[in-house]
């Protein structure tokens, strides 16, 4: 019947000819007609396969799924896109188990019905996806170690500074009570000092903890002009280079709504920044400016700062931002964008004007309670 079907449509030759292994197989599963692919594929001689039900071809542990997939066929023909594939496991006459892509085409002739299966092998392509499973796995674990020395480079650069002047802090106490002559009221600003680096140092911990988390961090109303002269203060503290600094702040600035550690970790990062700058290249009057303005359209709190150093070189104006890319000696690249990500957790933006050399000025809005 399958013979005689193939050659009453005309298709007996391109049935032979095909590529694809191809079977046709009546209602009851029974192969009624292979061609030369499917038995080369399948490793039987010539018309072999006729006569046989279709699950010889089927492992035994997955003969059920099969049968399910044929009976569910077989109810709603109507229901099938010929050429959509759906993956088994097929069987050799010798044993051997491989994968394959089937797709089911439905025919039907004199009141009979057939089901045209092709079967393709998808050894290859099942053994490049299984590479590229495992290469995944160990861009994965990679990645996993990528993220753990980022985040120890962080802590160890949010840890160093509040450490250094710890321990400037220390020695200069250690050294007048070794002279024996010492100023009671110079060393307990020492003192203070080192539990104020303390203070700051588990500050940034808790605040970087709940950065890497993601977790969300308390906002609250904030006088902003009250943490740049905190935050500039504590930056000069912190630096045996000195600078003049310059305030050109507004008047009546709303407050802003943010978190206050954010804030003032920023603020203390484009601080440092500055000095820093100015340190290594010496003008002859450091001076740092911070300005403030309030903006209309949204509402919200700009502040710019800007330095006379040796500002930035166009071609590393895009890159300022990008994690461990630094110009400075020593550094690790993550102060600027740590700032930045700070910022935009409280719904502000960051940014470097490109004005070019000489100096930098650094930007940051905020919005503002309204």
């Amino acid at each position: 019947m399958g013979i005689d079907f193939l050659e009453h449509l005309g298709f007996r030759w391109l049935f032979d000819a095909a590529a694809d292994a191809l079977l046709l197989v009546d209602a009851s599963g029974k192969i009624l007609l292979s061609n030369p692919a499917a038995q080369q594929l399948f490793g039987y001689a010539v018309q072999t396969l006729e006569g046989q039900d279709v699950e010889v071809l089927v492992p035994l542990r997955h003969r059920s799924r099969h049968r399910d997939l044929r009976q569910r066929y077989v109810r709603q023909p109507h229901r099938r896109v010929a050429g959509t594939g759906t993956e088994l496991s097929a069987l050799t006459r010798d044993g051997r188990e491989f994968p394959v892509e089937i797709s089911l085409s439905p025919l039907e002739a004199e009141g009979h019905r057939f089901t045209l299966v092709t079967v393709s092998d998808i050894t290859v392509r099942k053994t490049l996806e299984r590479d590229l499973l495992s290469k995944r796995r160990e861009m994965d674990a990679l990645q996993k170690t990528h993220v753990a020395a980022q985040t120890a480079a962080i802590v160890a650069h949010e840890l160093n500074q509040p450490l250094l002047a710890i321990a400037s802090y220390g020695k200069s106490a250690l050294l007048m009570l070794e002279s024996g002559r010492f100023d009671p009221e110079k060393l307990k600003q020492a003192m203070a000092g080192c539990e104020q680096q303390a203070q700051r140092a588990g500050d940034s911990i808790r605040q970087l903890l709940g950065f890497l988390n993601m977790t969300e961090t308390p906002a609250e109303v904030l006088d902003l002009h009250q943490e740049i002269r905190s935050m500039l203060e504590a930056a000069r503290a912190e630096h045996h280079f000195q600078v003049r600094a310059v305030l050109q702040l507004a008047p009546s600035l709303p407050q802003v709504k943010a978190n206050r550690i954010h804030i003032q970790k920023a603020l203390l990062n484009i601080f440092h920044n500055g000095i820093e700058a100015m340190a290594s290249s010496a003008p002859p009057s450091p001076t740092l400016t911070v300005r403030t303005q309030f903006l209309h359209d949204p509402p919200r709190a700009q502040v710019s700062v800007s330095d006379n150093g040796p500002g930035f070189a166009p071609q590393h104006l895009t890159r300022l931002f990008d994690p461990f890319f630094t110009t400075k000696p020593g550094g690790i690249g993550m102060g600027l964008v740590i700032s930045r990500s700070l910022v935009e957790a409280n719904h502000g933006h960051l940014w470097l004007e490109s004005d070019g050399p000489p100096g930098a000025r650094f930007h940051m809005t905020l919005p503002v309670m309204t």
